[in-house]
C-alpha cells in the first residue's frame, strides 16, 4: 500500500486529491494538509511514502520551503502539481521527484505517484522543452566537457534511484568502476550529490526523467 501525504493550499483541490486516492485500491492517504510547513510537521506522524503538493499562487514560496522538506532526514518523494510547465527547472532544483501540470489526467497523477514511490523521477512531456531549451543535449553544463555514452547510461540508472551494486549488476561491471564513473559525472556536472547532479543533467538535456 502507498502512502500519499496531500498538501494543497486551496480546500476543494485538497478534497479532489484524497477522494482521487481514495478511491485508488493501492494508494491511502496518509494527511492532508494546506501547505509544506505542514507537510514536514505530519512527516513522522502519517509516515508517507510519497507526498503531492498542489500549490496555489503562492508558488515560488513552496518552492523556496521545499529545500527545507528535502532537507529533512528521511524525507519522502515529492510529487509537483503546476499550472505552468516553466517552473520545471527551479522544481528539480529545490529537490522535487516529479512534476506534472495541474490538469493531468487522475491515471496521469496516480501513476506518476506509483512511478515516485518506486524512486523514479516523472516529468510532464510539456516541461521537457524548457530544460533543454539552452542547452546542447550531450554536453555537461558546467565544464562543456561531454559525457561518455558509458556515464549516460549510468546516469539514466542513478535516476532510477539504483545503488552502485545494482548499477554494476544490471552493466555487468564492478561497483568500484561505477564509483569511479559516477565520481566522473559529478565532476563535469559540478555536481556534490547525485541529486543535483540529475538536477543539473535534466535541465542540461543530458537526460529526459
Amino acid at each position: 500500500m502507498l502512502r500519499v501525504l496531500v498538501a494543497a493550499a486551496y480546500p476543494t483541490i485538497r478534497a479532489g486529491l484524497a477522494a482521487l486516492l481514495d478511491e485508488t485500491p493501492d494508494i491511502a492517504v496518509a494527511a492532508t494538509v494546506e501547505d509544506v510547513a505542514a507537510a514536514v510537521a505530519e512527516m513522522e506522524p502519517a509516515a508517507p511514502d510519497v507526498i503531492l503538493l498542489a500549490p496555489g499562487d503562492d508558488v515560488e514560496e513552496w518552492l523556496d520551503d521545499l529545500a527545507r522538506l528535502a532537507g529533512e532526514s528521511g524525507a519522502p518523494p515529492v510529487l509537483l502539481l503546476v499550472d505552468t510547465p516553466d517552473l520545471a527547472p527551479e522544481a528539480l532544483r529545490a529537490g522535487v521527484a516529479g512534476l506534472l501540470l495541474r490538469d493531468a489526467d487522475p491515471d496521469e497523477i496516480v501513476a506518476a505517484l506509483r512511478a515516485a514511490g518506486q524512486g523514479l523521477t516523472v516529468l510532464d512531456p510539456r516541461a521537457v522543452p524548457f530544460l533543454t531549451t539552452n542547452s546542447p543535449p550531450q554536453t555537461a553544463p558546467d565544464t562543456g566537457e561531454p559525457l561518455t555514452p558509458r556515464e549516460r547510461e549510468i546516469l539514466q540508472l542513478i535516476a532510477q534511484d539504483l545503488p552502485n551494486k545494482s548499477i554494476a549488476l544490471q552493466l555487468g561491471i564492478s561497483e568500484h568502476t561505477v564509483k569511479f564513473h559516477v565520481g566522473s559525472i559529478l565532476d563535469k556536472l559540478g555536481a556534490s550529490s547525485r541529486a543535483e547532479a540529475l538536477a543539473r543533467a535534466a535541465r542540461a538535456g543530458l537526460i529526459v526523467l
